[in-house]
């Protein structure tokens, strides 16, 4: 009897439905498999495994970011045998189905694997129902009943795969790995951070704390009996889809408020920067051009920083007002469908 482990990290359940597909079709073969979720400070296990399976949901074309990092923490191996399962969210429109796309998700964690002398053998996709609720409205239940054993399909060609050991990697081509690979790395250090800053809970939270206790990164904290987020969110949406009384929405008012702000700021900053250092420091153009580049860069970071923490903090102050409160939970969310993959209950997780 082969020992195997499955390493999976999931935002509203799709992967961890994919997850209980591939477990059972390995234990109905006689294998011994263990399923292991990452979460903040979860941390790879010593023991020695005869494969490994990783699987995760692509967001914004990468891997989350809590499972690179976590991939790379993993002990180096002996040519052990592994696979990867990219899910992606899928929809239905005008009649036809429209997977999303993997970029180079796959081919990163790939990578980072190989270097530690792990075979990867084999990698794939499967489609689940869309659950970005951030950006559009999920899959109602009629599409979603449609996707669903199309992305069931493909997980069981997956582990088939795998149980047969077929060698087959997936690439998306050299072109699209490397605007996959910039706007993964830009939303990874910069996007899921700044998404996550405009969730808000209205008036209809009841300060039961679920998304908090739920969320996989421990990025929302409770304040009075309402949700905060950090800028520690991986941006998978659990939070937002899992809500009991779908209290929490995107903020309109504070998106505008904090990039009208940050954009002033930064603005001024560039034009202070252009305008006043030729004359500070006498240089040649060419440095003088480069001193000015590493110099906006730097003050474009710091001034997001700015926005996304003490400004922040002055706009969760204002929100302890119910009357704001309800100003900044006008939001487009309102009315969105919300989406779990079924049975999924991250609380037993």
């Amino acid at each position: 009897m082969s020992k195997g482990i499955i390493h999976y990290f999931t935002g509203t359940g799709n992967t961890a439905h994919a997850v209980k597909i591939i477990s059972e079709r390995l234990h109905a073969a006689g294998h011994e498999v263990r399923t292991w979720q990452v979460k903040k400070d979860i941390l790879p296990p010593v023991e020695v495994f005869d494969y490994h399976i990783i699987a995760f949901p692509v967001l914004s074309w990468s891997a989350p970011v809590m499972m690179k990092k976590y991939i790379r923490k993993m002990h180096r191996s002996e040519n052990t045998k592994t696979a990867i399962l990219a899910i992606n969210g899928a929809i239905i429109r005008n009649g036809k189905l429209v997977k999303g796309y993997t970029g180079q998700a796959i081919e990163k964690l790939e990578n980072i694997l190989k270097r530690k002398k792990y075979d990867v053998f084999l990698t794939s996709n499967a489609s689940f129902p869309d659950n970005w609720t951030q950006a559009s409205n999920p899959c109602n239940s009629q599409d979603t009943e449609i996707i669903t054993p199309l992305g069931d399909i493909e997980v069981h060609e997956f582990i088939g795969k795998f149980m047969e050991g077929r060698k087959e990697l997936y690439r998306c081509g050299f072109f699209n790995k490397v605007w996959t690979y910039m706007v993964g790395g830009l939303f990874g250090l910069i996007g899921r951070r700044v998404f996550g800053k405009f969730f808000i809970a209205d008036e209809n939270c009841s300060g039961c704390a679920i998304c908090a206790k739920a969320c996989p990164a421990q990025t929302i904290k409770m304040k009075q009996k309402k949700p905060f987020w950090n800028t520690s969110c991986e941006d998978c949406n659990r939070c937002i889809n899992i809500c009991p009384e779908k209290a929490i929405q995107v903020s309109v008012p504070l998106f505008i408020l904090q990039m009208v702000i940050n954009i002033g700021l930064t603005v001024s900053a560039i034009w202070a920067i252009v305008v006043y250092i030729p004359g500070l420091i006498q240089l040649s153009k060419a440095v003088l051009v480069t001193v000015e580049v590493i110099l906006i860069i730097m003050a474009t970071i710091f001034l997001l920083w700015v926005s996304f923490v003490p400004i922040d903090a002055f706009f969760g102050v204002l929100q302890k007002k119910p009357a704001l409160r309800r100003f900044f939970s006008k939001s487009y969310t309102k009315k969105f469908r919300r989406y779990a993959a079924k049975g999924f209950k991250p609380l037993d997780n």
